[in-house]
């Protein structure tokens, strides 16, 4: 397993790239919806604060079997909202 501080810059630096990306598709495209945008901006913000606590703190810190499967669990859910997130930016660009 990676180290937790590398961890942590990997989800800040995932979740950073997608908020730059959601600003940017504002900044091309005007008519995109400010609301929306700014709803996306701050689910980014949270998920990527969320996901951080969540690496510092795993369960069973004695049994590595059990931090191995937190953090298998975590790198799942990490890529499941990374999509949900991509696609929500993309609907923008289709409204």
């Amino acid at each position: 397993m990676a180290n937790k501080r590398n961890l942590k810059k990997d989800i800040q630096s995932i979740f950073s790239e997608l908020l730059a990306e959601c600003y940017t598709l504002s900044y091309i495209f005007p008519q995109i919806d400010k609301t929306k945008v700014d709803a996306i901006a701050i689910n980014i913000i949270e998920k990527s604060d969320d996901f951080v606590k969540r690496a510092g703190k795993p369960d069973g810190k004695e049994n590595p079997s059990i931090v191995k499967t937190y953090y298998k669990k975590l790198y799942k859910d990490v890529a499941e909202t990374v999509a949900v997130i991509i696609q929500d930016i993309h609907a923008l660009k289709s409204n």
